[in-house]
């Protein structure tokens, strides 16, 4: 114990002296435990857990019952909506409870003090404005009660006391201010404004407040939730005898202390990450890989410090330290280094979290869960990174235990290059074989882990290739310009320097281009089978039923002057009639290619400007068809004899019954597909003999493309027009097509900025590294005429070298693994079966940008005075 004290506070002070090395060494294992940590607590801190939910679902009631049937049912402990039936249900069965029924339920269970308040949170309501209707969720509790305390806040104001009184959102404050009165759904039910609640979980929510019952309309039953006042604890024992009469509870002391998995009903479980093998192997093989990029970078950044600290080691050679003692001293400074980096990456991943919180709540938009750190998770990362420290700090204490003690003490240098075994280059080429193979075979057996677990050979295998491939380059340097030559050449002779910070950058470029392979291929795929309603830039408005006359005046009052086409089409098979009377449909028995389709609407009538709104364009041979009274058929082969049949019908009794065949009806078919079925000229639908009817308003793109703000008010304006109750209502549509809008560019960016970060850091170590070692190199230079800049020329080279090597074999080795999980994760059995993305600009980036960027941080950050030092012969 006495020589580790030693070693111990030899490391500690060392690193107190050295700060710039110290601080270096810390980022290198602090930033990836910043990272995870970071990601951990952000992950446990936005979700919302059933416990830290419990305010906001029971206020402080002790339970909250839901009576939706009377048949035995089975229920998640945590979460109650998912329920399984005990066997089917009868029609008396599968009726709401009351509150009356509830009550005596209660009180015989829990004794007659027992207290059960009816509440509602799953109704929705319309709010009517100046302009039409706007939709709000519905939440019907008395707020005064001390059991409904926490589940709204009252931002201004007051809660309801009354049954004409209502408390909005308080986003609706300048539309609806404390005193004023609204109109509720389209029953003409009016409430006075008297306050304006917020969701504590969701501030932009648009919620309407209201006492139980006072809703008419509302979907549900006021009394078809409940929360209750036992005066103890409700165990699962009472929740499962809850179930078998057919209502479920959110029991507080349930979610608080869960049942053990013995407890469970059979098909019923709690559910845990710790359950599910792939989140366990996903986390084991993050774990792995992070461990390994530690070391990576760490590794050379020990190197300069064991480099660095020659003549302090040779020292305690001389005075009578063995190797043992040597590896004792580099190896504490791997513990200190390690455990104050994995310290200090903890701290900053807890405060970066506590500050993206804070961001969040401050837009207003959103709000996390109580800050809340998984320790267990987050011991283990720091444990993980002072391990990591302290294996990167194996080798460097190898090569102390053997270095020269003569030569370091006479300030010559040691090669430090080191020999490559034999065996390793070919074990390396297996692995990356083996990797490669099973990338390819394993992906069709576990889809996207057996692509990861191929990427992770493929990884090692490169790590344990790349130093004989550094010594290669250095063979095949001749041709190079000088400073290029030295770098190359100074970096194959030192290899143990070189080498990490080559596999380090690898590693990290290969699992960018891994992911970025699949994120291009996922988003081409989504791309490809994405179907637009409409031509990309027009609208489609679809009126509710039987007010298309209103809906056309409206529209024409909101956006005066764009020109509003009306879309009549023959009534199809998703017609719906009014009144009783038997709605016919008319079909176009037609042979169409294979693929899937969206339609809009099934045949419209029309001509010329019909065509150009739906198609998007001016079709000289459609206009010219329509124009000639032939009907035009999208998607299907052309009929034999230029003409197609109109078969009109009606269902009867759970059949089709044909009314009449219109035979004959000239047609031509176009191969591409269209948002409607065909276009009929309204001669041909004369002949048909089904009048049409106006099915939507359609706005040509090239006439007026509408804005968001427009939407908004058009959607604000047909819900006014709609019929119907609070949750069942004939509502209208106002869609704009705004083409597949998503992008992967973020995750592009992250990828890049990750792989550039990373290149960078290893790069500068490794030059770091070589500047220790290239001192006497640089003194012969300026011996010999050199200029100042040349050291800066020679240091960026020697970066680019590195940072270029790495990003180049990172490419190759993320390519396999890449299209593996490209072909899981796009071949779901569809017609065009896998899909391949190549992001060539972020491989660009990662092949070309990041070295030239690091070449240029290096050569900037170097001074470019050549130092003036003894030169001693090797």
């Amino acid at each position: 114990m006495t020589s580790a004290r030693v070693a111990l506070r030899i490391a500690w002070r060392d690193a107190l002296r050295a700060k710039g090395r110290t601080a270096l060494i810390m980022c290198m294992v602090g930033l990836p435990v910043a990272a995870i940590v970071a990601l951990g607590t952000v992950w446990q801190t936005s979700e919302w857990s059933p416990r830290e939910a419990l305010p906001y679902e029971l206020g402080t009631a002790d339970a909250r019952l839901t009576g939706d049937m009377h048949a035995p049912l089975r229920q998640n402990p945590l979460h109650p909506d998912f329920v399984a039936l005990d066997g089917a249900t009868d029609p008396a069965e599968d009726e709401n409870w009351t509150t009356a029924e509830i009550t005596r339920r209660v009180t015989a269970a829990y004794g007659a003090d027992a207290r059960v308040v009816p509440i509602d949170t799953t109704s929705m309501t319309w709010l009517r404005t100046p302009r039409g209707y706007l939709r709000a969720d519905l939440v019907q509790v008395d707020l005064r009660d001390p059991l409904a305390r926490g589940i709204l806040d009252v931002a201004a104001g007051r809660a309801p006391a009354a049954a004409d009184e209502i408390a909005l959102a308080a986003g609706l404050a300048d539309r609806f201010p404390i005193g004023s009165a609204v109109q509720l759904d389209r029953d003409g039910t009016a409430k006075r404004v008297v306050g304006h609640v917020r969701d504590p979980r969701s501030p932009g929510r648009r919620v309407a407040l209201a006492l139980p019952g006072t809703v008419p309309g509302a979907a549900r039953d006021a009394g078809a939730e409940w929360l209750i006042d036992t005066g103890r604890p409700v165990t699962w024992k009472d929740v499962t005898e809850f179930n078998r009469d057919g209502v479920t509870v959110l029991s507080r002391a349930v979610v608080e202390d869960p049942p053990p998995a013995s407890a469970l009903p059979p098909g019923v479980s709690v559910g845990s990450g710790l359950d599910d093998p792939a989140a366990v192997s996903t986390a084991a093989l993050a774990g792995a890989m992070i461990l390994l990029e530690v070391v990576l970078l760490a590794g050379p950044a020990f190197a300069v410090d064991v480099r660095r600290r020659r003549r302090l080691l040779a020292l305690l050679a001389v005075t009578g330290g063995g190797p043992r003692h040597l590896r004792a001293v580099v190896l504490a400074g791997g513990l200190v280094l390690g455990g104050a980096g994995a310290l200090a990456g903890t701290l900053l991943g807890l405060a970066a979290t506590a500050a993206a919180r804070t961001i969040v709540h401050g837009t207003g938009g959103t709000v996390w869960g109580p800050f809340e750190v998984p320790w267990a998770a987050v011991a283990l990362t720091a444990l993980l990174g002072a391990v990591s420290g302290l294996i990167a700090a194996y080798v460097p204490a190898r090569q102390a235990a053997r270095m020269d003690v003569v030569a370091a003490l006479a300030g010559r240098r040691d090669p430090g290059g080191g020999r490559v075994r034999r065996g390793r280059p070919i074990a390396g080429g297996v692995l990356v074989w083996a990797g490669a193979l099973g990338s390819l075979v394993g992906e069709q057996s576990f889809g996207e882990f057996g692509a990861a677990f191929g990427a992770v050979a493929i990884i090692l295998g490169g790590v344990l290739l790349i130093p004989w491939l550094v010594g290669a380059t250095g063979r095949a340097a001749g041709r190079l310009p000088v400073p290029l030559r030295l770098a190359v050449r100074d970096g194959a002779r030192n290899r143990a320097r070189t080498a990490p910070a080559v596999a380090a950058i690898m590693a990290a470029v290969a699992g960018a281009t891994a992911l970025a392979l699949a994120n291009a291929s996922d988003l081409r795929q989504e791309r490809m089978e994405y179907t637009p309603l409409v031509p990309v830039g027009s609208t489609l408005i679809t009126p509710p039923q039987e007010q298309g006359d209103a809906v056309r005046a409206a529209v024409e009052r909101e956006l005066p002057g764009v020109p509003l086409i009306e879309l009549r089409t023959l009534p199809d098979d998703n017609s719906v009639c009014p009144g009783d009377a038997d709605c016919p449909s008319v079909s176009f028995r037609t042979d169409p290619y294979p693929g899937e389709v969206t339609l809009a609407m099934g045949s419209v009538v029309g001509g010329a400007a019909e065509a150009r709104m739906l198609l998007g364009r001016a079709d000289p041979r459609v206009e010219a068809a329509l124009a000639a009274g032939e009907i035009v058929l999208f998607g299907v082969r052309p009929p034999p004899d230029a003409t197609t049949t109109a078969t009109v019908s009606v269902w009867r009794d759970g059949r089709e019954a044909v009314l009449e065949k219109v035979r004959d009806l000239p047609a031509i078919a176009v191969a591409e597909r269209a948002p409607v079925e065909a276009l009929v000229p309204p001669a041909a639908a004369e002949r048909i003999g089904v009048p049409p009817r106006t099915t939507a308003f359609g706005i040509d793109r090239a006439h007026h493309p509408v804005t968001e703000a427009e939407q908004a008010r058009l959607a604000e304006v047909v819900a006014g027009l709609s019929r119907g109750d609070a949750n069942i209502v004939e509502t209208g549509n106002v869609r704009v097509e705004r083409g597949f809008n998503r992008s992967n560019d973020p995750v592009m960016l992250a990828l890049a900025a990750a792989a550039a970060v990373l290149a960078l850091g290893g790069a500068l170590i490794a030059t770091g590294l070589s500047a220790a070692d290239a001192r006497p190199d640089l003194a012969v230079l300026a011996a010999v005429g050199a200029r100042p800049r040349t050291r800066r020329l020679l240091s960026a080279c020697q970066a680019a070298y590195i940072a270029a090597l790495g990003c180049w074999l990172g490419l190759a080795a993320g390519l396999v693994p890449g299209i593996a999980a490209s072909r899981s994760l796009t071949d779901g059995g569809t017609a065009h079966g896998p899909v391949l993305a190549v992001p060539w600009t972020l491989l660009a980036v990662l092949g070309i940008a990041i070295p030239l960027l690091v070449a240029l941080v290096t050569g900037l950050c170097v001074r470019s005075k050549l130092p003036k030092t003894h030169v001693t012969a090797d």
